[in-house]
């Protein structure tokens, strides 16, 4: 003979497993919350940005492709997960004119950049997660 659960029971137990659920989302650190950099670009002309986890490496390398366009008065964002691989982030920001005039190999030969940034999570939380250029 089957044991069949009562109705009362099935709430309680649906209940329970609500109250667990939102108890498990809500115990989220400050880590998780802030998943994003913003990058805000107050210049007046476009510039690219490139993050950089080779610090203390401060140069600017060949091989990552990755410059992320931002125009004049906009604002980005870019994940925050890499802290987890390098507590500490470089973020080089450069002319948009010249990234796409000039070959990249003189970009990085004449280190052509208007500003480097170099941060840790702890930065991040100082500066509201946002860099803003200039």
């Amino acid at each position: 003979m089957k044991k069949m659960i009562s109705m009362k029971t099935m709430i309680y137990l649906l209940t329970l497993l609500t109250f667990y659920i939102c108890l498990s989302a809500s115990s989220c650190n400050n880590e998780e919350q802030h998943r994003y950099i913003y990058i805000k670009n107050n210049f007046s002309k476009a510039i690219y940005y490139r993050l950089s986890f080779a610090f203390p490496d401060t140069t600017l390398k060949e091989s990552d492709p990755n410059n992320y366009k931002i125009n004049s008065g906009v604002q980005t964002f870019t994940a925050a997960k890499s802290f987890a691989y390098n507590p500490t982030m470089q973020m080089f920001i450069l002319d948009a004119d010249v990234v796409e005039k000039e070959p990249w190999d003189s970009i990085v030969a004449h280190y052509e950049i208007l500003k480097r940034y170099q941060f840790t999570e702890s930065d991040m939380q100082n500066w509201n997660w946002t860099i803003t250029y200039p």
